[in-house]
């Protein structure tokens, strides 16, 4: 079981650290979007570049959990297996760089309304903005898309090995599928919520967002299953 050990460590440093980084990123880059106000944005060039790279460290540990776990998973269902890292692990981390791009375009357009450009150029540069920041939005309903099928596969075959207990791999499943759910909800509402906790379609994130916290804790602290060792074993 010891190198198992190292397995769930890692994945639980490697969940930690994305979470840890995506508060920081909304601490420090929501309060700069209030109005869409692109001057608020350009007056805080280094903060805004801050939060768009604690994109990158959130979702690039994620994007590697998959990925740790495939020596595992596979011992249940490889195909699965593969497909986690597919959505969960590539498609994930595009949408996160594909994001980040937004936000680092946004900047220069930012830059260039407070630079003092003409009137027209200014509206321009405005819609512009506009455009970017609708853009960064349907990326990341995308990306929850990705993100809640890889998750489902994931916890589907956690639930089979039974390498953690079931009402914990049960949760992430159910959550999973609820977070599918979400983005679609967001679509095809008239008001298009934001993708948040705290809007109308929160209490579809949340069950996923809280189970995720207690997964990576177990596997800090407990790991996997030691009576789940015939599972493991598996050639």
């Amino acid at each position: 079981m010891k190198p198992y050990r190292k397995i769930s460590v890692t994945v639980g440093i490697l969940f930690l650290v994305g979470t840890i980084a995506g508060i920081l990123s909304m601490v420090l880059t929501q309060p700069l979007l209030t109005g869409n106000d692109l001057q608020t944005v350009a007056a805080h060039e280094t903060q805004w570049i801050t939060g768009a790279i604690l994109v990158l460290v959130m979702g690039l540990p994620l994007a590697m959990v998959p990925v740790v776990l495939f020596p595992v998973l596979r011992k249940q269902n490889e195909i699965l297996a593969i497909g986690a890292i597919v959505f969960r692990g590539v498609l994930e981390a595009i949408s996160y760089v594909l994001m980040v791009i937004c936000w680092l375009m946004l900047l220069s357009v930012a830059q260039q309304v407070s630079a003092g450009a003409g009137v027209a150029e200014i509206t321009s540069l405005r819609t512009l903005g506009t455009l970017l920041l609708s853009a960064g939005d349907w990326i990341e309903l995308l990306l929850a898309i990705v993100f809640s099928i890889g998750s489902i596969m994931i916890n589907f075959l956690l639930f089979q090995m039974r390498i953690i207990p079931r009402w914990l791999s049960g949760w992430g499943l159910a959550g999973s599928i609820l977070y599918f759910v979400a983005p679609f909800v967001s679509l095809l509402s008239p008001a298009h919520p934001a993708f948040s906790l705290d809007t109308s379609i929160g209490f579809l994130i949340g069950p996923l967002a809280l189970q995720e916290m207690v997964f990576a804790v177990w596997l800090l602290v407990k790991g996997f299953n030691p009576s789940a060792k015939p599972a493991l074993a598996v050639a």
